[in-house]
């Protein structure tokens, strides 16, 4: 009674209240195609069914939670079924029962058959015998009835004549001891090798998306989302899949989370798991799938899932062990299939991917270095479609990492192929940058945060367009440059003669040069040496301890191309204190890129913009910056210079040093570079600073700056 009357208070609540991880709104949360009205649980663990919703959910294949009373036994005179009461033994200690089966009820005072369910204990599958062997009326007779237990097996029309459960896996006692298989905690499927292993904890990994059907009012199916509840606490993160458009819109869609090539060709046993959520599906088990094939096969087989979630919150449960023991001594792939239909547009949340096993592990690429990884590029998880527009990969705009700023002065975004020496057929599609044969290519990826590293690895792959008879590439012609510091890989010549087209070959170099929060990274490749285009993937930079501590020989200001903005103001500028003046982004004229700041000051007065900090060591700098009048033929007066920063992070507003000198400078019309020295001989922190300047008998104009710099002066 108490399970009846809190169910329907969760109904009742379920009307007023709705929360989940996703932007779906109350109207979606409706019982959709296959949904059974009056149902007080749901079939999971922690909301199991009755044995009302049992006989009304009983199909021969759904597998679900029972939670009920043993209450009688099956005489061991019945013959396959129950026809009379005659068959059936009440009481606390039947005897003369079967040790096969028995009945549950919802009721534990319940004494007609008919209002019973028969449970079934001749399964085969994993768990079956241990919960035979601890619920059986025969072996267990000096244990009372009515007894409560919590079930796990086959919902199934017939069974000694009553809808009720076969192939019982599970069972949980009273006192709350599990028997079987465990549930929704995987039995460790054997120890020893994690063969794969990918917790998104920061993104899709080396995983690729295929969208089979995609609706046109859905940009992307599968996607990598962080989700922090908003009472506080740890963030979930994981890959989601949804369709969603709205309550009212719901349309067909398929699309694969596909992992990458498992080598499994050393393992004796393995098995796969995950922890996934989800809600809103119509039926889980035909909607959320997952799929497997050895990585040279064009056919995909579907593997069974053990676990559903409850479909109405969002918990994480493990999926259980996902038997790979057909695929053993083979290279795998496997993919997490995902579809709606017009009836039910679920959403399904995967993270904490494994397969383990006994054997040996396979060739798995080692790190480059002991590192720390600061950044890892794969070009974006929506890959492009061959009738989709190329777009440019200084316009693209589905980065990986949209935290840094990337350009290039040719080039597109495409898909292929991630064909490698390993891996030369089915191979998934991947995004990459295509560098144009006959071009000279310059891709750089700049204000990457990698200050207090003076040793790097830059890791990447490059294939190249070899196909034609007698071609040849030799893939360290595209030079890596790391903060003005140029280094080239060792050489890797691929031909057409050994059918090398498209193959992406692993590189990787080493760089020493100072790191800054400003970084920039490039790919240049020249016209002389791109005959036959290349196409760039997998960047990696790593940050390394130790090393030869080279001078700073890189840019020292943060975004000096202002190229980058939080909402109104560029990042890495606009210090507190240090700023007082009025500014904006100008996109009408820049130097170089396509924006430069607005300093805006008709007043009287000094109007400067500062920088964020900088820790200085002693020694000289070179200062430059480019600027201009805003309007032609409104002269505006500059002075640039740099503000010290206390030890309490203040600034000293007595020690502002403009270097340009005392006397403003009268800009131009036209972009103009000026560049001054800094002579620092004690360690200091300080701001940069570039003022529109006013006085009391002439007004101050409009300026434009742009391109500002701050480097060791050689």
């Amino acid at each position: 009674m108490k399970k009846i009357l809190n169910a329907l208070f969760l109904t009742l609540l379920a009307v007023f209240t709705f929360s989940s991880c996703s932007d779906v709104p109350a109207p979606y949360d409706i019982l959709g195609e296959g949904d059974v009205p009056g149902l007080t649980g749901d079939g999971s663990k922690d909301n199991p069914y009755t044995v009302s919703d049992l006989k009304a959910k009983a199909d021969g294949t759904t597998v679900a939670w029972v939670q009920a009373y043993i209450v009688a036994g099956i005489k061991s005179s019945t013959d396959m079924s129950i026809s009379s009461e005659n068959d059936v033994v009440f009481g606390t200690q039947p005897t003369d029962v079967k040790a096969t089966a028995f009945l549950i009820a919802d009721d534990r005072g319940e004494s007609d058959y008919k209002n019973c369910s028969a449970v079934n204990l001749s399964g085969k599958t994993a768990g079956c015998s241990e919960v035979k062997a601890a619920l059986n009326l025969v072996d267990n007779a000096t244990t009372p009835l009515p007894r409560l237990v919590t079930l796990k097996g086959t919902l199934v029309k017939n069974t000694w004549g009553l809808p009720g459960l076969k192939e019982v896996t599970t069972a949980i006692l009273e006192d709350g001891t599990i028997i079987g298989e465990g549930g929704d905690e995987p039995t460790p499927p054997v120890d020893g090798v994690t063969f794969f292993e990918e917790s998104f904890a920061s993104d899709k990994g080396t995983f690729t998306i295929e969208d089979k059907t995609r609706p046109t009012k859905v940009s992307e199916i599968w996607k990598w989302e962080s989700y922090t509840p908003e009472t506080g606490g740890t963030a979930s993160k994981y890959m989601k899949a949804s369709a969603y458009i709205s309550a009212t819109e719901k349309e067909a869609s398929e699309s694969w989370l596909i992992s990458p090539v498992v080598n499994l060709t050393k393992a004796t046993k393995a098995s796969l798991t995950f922890e996934h959520a989800h809600k809103f599906c119509g039926d889980p088990a035909k909607e959320l799938t997952i799929w497997v094939k050895e990585s040279t096969a064009s056919d995909w087989t579907q593997a069974t899932i053990p676990t559903y979630g409850t479909n109405q919150d969002w918990k994480f449960v493990s999926s259980g062990n996902i038997d790979l023991a057909s695929y053993v001594g083979k290279n795998i792939q496997f993919a997490f299939k995902y579809i709606s239909t017009t009836s039910n547009v679920g959403t399904w949340e995967v993270k904490n991917v494994k397969i383990v096993g006994e054997g040996e592990g396979g060739e798995t690429p080692e790190p480059p270095v002991e590192g720390t990884e600061i950044f890892t590029e794969k070009f974006g998880a929506k890959i492009i479609g061959k009738d989709e527009e190329r777009p440019a990969i200084s316009a693209y705009q589905g980065w990986d990492n949209s935290n840094l700023t990337f350009a290039a002065t040719s080039g597109d975004i495409r898909a292929i192929a991630h064909k490698t020496p390993e891996v030369s057929s089915d191979a998934p599609m991947v995004n990459h940058a295509w560098f144009p044969k006959n071009s000279e290519v310059n891709f750089s990826i700049s204000n990457i945060k990698a200050s207090g590293y003076s040793k790097f690895i830059v890791a990447y792959e490059v294939a190249s367009n070899v196909y034609n008879a007698g071609e040849t590439a030799d893939l360290s012609a595209i030079k890596v440059v790391l903060n003005d510091k140029e280094v080239v890989a060792a050489s890797k010549v691929v031909s057409a003669a050994n059918k090398e087209a498209n193959i992406f070959y692993s590189m990787q170099v080493e760089v020493e040069v100072a790191g800054t929060d400003a970084s920039t990274l490039k790919f240049v490749a020249d016209v002389a040496d791109n005959t036959v285009g290349f196409r760039l993937y997998n960047i990696r930079l790593y940050g390394v301890e130790g090393g030869t501590a080279p001078e700073p020989s890189g840019e020292l200001l943060k975004n000096g191309s202002f190229e980058v903005w939080n909402d109104t103001k560029p990042e890495g500028w606009g210090r507190e204190s240090a700023t007082n003046a009025t500014y904006s982004k100008y996109t009408e004229s820049a130097q170089d890129g396509t924006m430069s700041v607005l300093i805006s000051n008709t007043s009287t007065s000094n109007k400067r913009l500062g920088s964020d900090d900088i820790k200085l060591s002693v020694g000289n700098y070179t200062l430059s910056v480019y600027a201009k009048n805003a309007v032609a033929g409104a002269t505006a007066n500059m002075k640039v210079g740099y503000v010290l920063i206390k030890e309490d992070g203040t600034v000293d507003s007595g020690k502002y040093n403009y270097v340009s000198g005392t006397t403003a400078i009268a800009l131009t019309d036209e972009w103009t570079k000026y560049e001054y020295s800094i002579e620092l001989e004690a360690e200091q922190t300080v701001s940069i600073v570039f003022m529109s300047s006013g006085s009391k008998s002439v007004a101050a104009k409009d300026m434009l700056i742009d391109n500002a710099s701050l480097v060791v002066k050689k």
